[in-house]
Parts: structure tokens; sequence; C-alpha cells
């Protein structure tokens, strides 16, 4: 299954690491004036190459903002079910490292697509005042399972120190958007959110001939304003 919608058209560099054991893929796409540096994760059930991701990249690097994307082990051995959480969690802190090493001193942020954003929350959350991270971007964080609204992902978010933005779709059925909005309130001036009115999961809007690379770059590029803010630039 693994990353079975790939992006042909991606320009980024492709890179292979080891850390603790695993051995993982990855893509850089470096911005010409980097302020920052942003390691992103794919969501469950598409890699890194996904048109989503490239966009996002792109939207990243166009703003300043280098981008880090990797596979989680799972999708790399072509497996539909995504690694146990402590895998996950491994895997992000693999990443996390790698992007320092990458920065040359400038700040990084973490972030993802659905559950690869959910999982850098967890390891925020995780390592409390230890995260390296400035802040987190979450592009469509899974708040629930579809129809399953009272049993919610939240309880780790209140643990996170540093800033935090949700970029959510009004119709996404992981995230009923009255629970997401009060979830915001509830974590404070630490948590910002974006809007797109009519987004579902994929931030598709009905109606409009948009496309997962355009939308990942637009998103991107509404990213880099927040990483700005967050880390003095």
């Amino acid at each position: 299954m693994a990353d079975a919608k790939v992006d042909r058209a991606d320009p980024s560099e492709p890179f292979t690491f080891e850390e603790a054991g695993l051995s993982l893929s990855g893509l850089w796409t470096e911005a010409a004036r980097p302020i920052a540096v942003a390691a992103i994760a794919h969501g469950a059930g598409a890699g890194m190459h996904h048109p989503f991701m490239t966009g996002a990249a792109e939207g990243l690097a166009a703003g300043g903002v280098s981008a880090l994307r990797f596979n989680f082990p799972y999708m790399d051995a072509r497996r539909r079910r995504p690694d146990p959480p402590p895998v996950l969690l491994e895997t992000w802190e693999a990443a996390v490292r790698q992007a320092m090493a990458r920065s040359h001193g400038l700040p990084v942020v973490a972030g993802g697509k659905s559950m690869g954003g959910r999982i850098a929350s967890m390891l925020a959350a995780k390592q409390g005042p230890d995260f390296p991270g400035t802040a987190l971007v979450f592009f469509g964080y899974p708040l629930h399972r579809p129809g399953m609204t009272d049993h919610l992902r939240d309880a780790h978010l209140p643990r996170i120190r540093v800033p935090m933005l949700f970029i959510q779709g009004t119709r996404d059925p992981l995230a009923r958007f009255d629970l997401m909005e009060a979830l915001v309130e509830r974590l404070g001036p630490i948590a910002r959110l974006h809007v797109v009115t009519d987004g579902d999961h994929s931030f598709h809007v009905r109606g409009e001939r948009d496309s997962d690379r355009g939308n990942g770059r637009a998103l991107g590029q509404i990213a880099v304003a927040f990483v700005r803010a967050a880390v003095g630039a």
C-alpha cells in the first residue's frame, strides 16, 4: 500500500538516516534564506511523497522554512497498519534530531498531517521542557475517530509548552468543529486555530477545483506566518 499516491514532480532531496536501530527515509526541501526548519510527518494512510505533503513542504520553503519530511517505518515497509505508538514516537525523536543536525542552529518546529501531527504532540507532551522544538503545526489534528466524539485525543495537549497552530476544516469528520474550537479555547494563548471553511480532512472544499498539492502549498504558507512569530523572525 504504502505511499501509493506519489508526487513524481517532487524536487526535494531524498536521503536516509539511521537512529536508535531504525533505518529511515526522508525528503529535504531547502529554503533559499531559511529562518527555521520544520520537521513534518505524514498521516496514517499516505506517506511523505503524497502531494499534500509535497505542497506543504513547498509552501514552507517558499516562506523561509526549510522542510524535512520522513516516513514512519511501516510506510517504507509497505504495511497498512501504522507502527505501535512507541515506534512512532521513537521515529519522531529521530526525525527531530535529524532536523536539528541540518538546521545549523536555526529553530526547529514540528508537526504534520493528521496522525503525524498527533504523534508530534505526544512527543512534545512527553518531553515537556526538554522538547527541543520551538512550535507545533497541525494540518488536520485528528481529535477523535469518525463519529466517536466521546473519546477525544486531547488529554496530553495541556502538557505542551510550545505554541501550537491547529489548521482545521469545518467539515473534518475526525474533528467536529465545535469541539475543536472548545479545545483551542481551553488551551489558551499557547494555541491558535486557522479555519478552512467547508474543508474536509484533506482540506477539500465543496465546489472548488482544488488539489492536494495546491492545498498543501497554501496551508504551508499559512503556517509560515505562525512559525515566523514563534521564532521571532
